[in-house]
């Protein structure tokens, strides 16, 4: 008898334990899901500055704590775009860039960012077509190099033979050939998402006439037999205007230019 009261006793005792440990695991629960309600944000403040408060508490506990080595650059996209002349998304110059409305945040740069980007454009006149590729650095004012090439030459040049000789050979003009070099620099400014520009150049012409040899001695089946003979050079400036829109990773340039010829280009060049 002494025993079943001591197991009932028992019993009774580990429910009353469990029972309590179970209450105020629930009762911390409770108390749990009302500290984290009352830790939101009210809805009814300005979104701005959630927005911005947000990211700084992220910079300030993560980025910008030495492990990442990372400085916060805040821009506006109404003043800056959203998509401005540099690469947001870029790491190597050791900056985050955060889109923010609080200008308080945009006044902490110290500087604006450096732009630097390259591409290609395919610039076409009358005559021919060339590949230019480019170089952009800068900031807001930017510095533009780009170097504009033809084809080389596809037929073979020789430079003894003479006009009487292609005469006395009969052999019949294939019209004339040409190939061009033209080296330019100049500088723009960036206006939201769109930059102007403005370049001067030196432009090398080189003309050559053309013949057929009916015999394919001087030049290949794979040629049509076309040699190239009497190279005249031309030198010349040359101006060229354009016009940059930007994307997040890309920009579209067109530009237009003249160097005794009208030419128009258009190409795509990747922001670094």
């Amino acid at each position: 008898m002494r025993k079943l009261i001591l197991l009932v006793v028992c019993v009774f005792f580990t429910h009353t334990t469990f029972a309590q440990t179970e209450r105020e695991q629930k009762i911390q629960k409770v108390e749990q899901k009302r500290s984290n309600t009352n830790s939101f944000t009210n809805p009814n403040t300005n979104p701005n500055t959630n927005y911005n408060r947000g990211y700084q508490n992220g910079y300030n506990n993560g980025y910008n704590d030495g492990r990442w080595n990372r400085t916060p650059y805040y821009y506006n996209p109404y003043d800056m775009g959203y998509f401005p002349y540099w690469n947001t998304n870029r790491r190597w110059d050791r900056h985050e860039y955060v889109m923010t409305t609080d200008p308080s945040l945009v006044a902490r740069n110290d500087s604006k960012p450096m732009r630097f980007s390259m591409g290609v454009v395919v610039e076409q006149d009358e005559f021919q077509t060339q590949m230019s590729p480019y170089i952009i650095t800068g900031g807001e004012s930017f510095m533009i190099i780009q170097y504009h090439m033809t084809l080389p030459l596809l037929y073979p040049y020789y430079e003894d033979i003479m006009m009487w000789e292609v005469e006395d050979w009969g052999d019949e003009s294939a019209g004339n050939v040409e190939t061009k070099g033209d080296f330019s620099i100049g500088g723009g400014r960036t206006m939201d998402r769109f930059s102007t520009f403005v370049k001067v150049g030196i432009a090398s012409r080189k003309r050559y006439d053309a013949y057929y040899d009916e015999l394919f001695i001087l030049s290949s089946h794979n040629q049509n037999g076309i040699y190239l003979i009497n190279q005249q050079r031309q030198v010349n400036m040359s101006i060229r205007g354009g016009l940059l829109y930007h994307w997040d990773y890309l920009e579209l340039i067109g530009q237009a230019r003249y160097d005794g010829r009208f030419g128009i280009g258009l190409g795509l060049g990747l922001k670094l």
